[in-house]
């Protein structure tokens, strides 16, 4: 069974995929004259941060299964590195794209 700890870290990662799902949601639902535009941006960070939610839940598993290692460390901030990196350039394509 799962520690309080381990259910909060994999509540954690299951967030990405929400947070994915509502930037869908919202650019799908947007009647603003650039949401096509808008929707192929946010299409575009939803299928990296859907890669890399599998890429920490699969490390997240194998956490639990065999405990730390450098391996898993490297692997897990190299997919929120990733993340972060994704959201930024997604934010900074609407940006411009509302400054054109």
């Amino acid at each position: 069974m799962a520690t309080s700890k381990q259910e909060q870290l994999y509540n954690e990662i299951i967030e990405y995929y929400a947070y994915a799902y509502r930037l869908i949601r919202a650019a799908e639902d947007s009647s603003h004259k650039l949401a096509v535009q808008q929707f192929s941006i946010v299409e575009e960070i939803t299928v990296r941060l859907e890669d890399c939610a599998d890429q920490l839940s699969s490390q997240y598993i194998e956490f639990i299964k065999n405990g730390e290692s450098e391996a898993i460390t490297e692997s897990v901030r190299s997919a929120l590195n990733s993340i972060s990196a994704k959201i930024e350039e997604c934010r900074n394509k609407i940006l411009m794209l509302h400054q054109s």
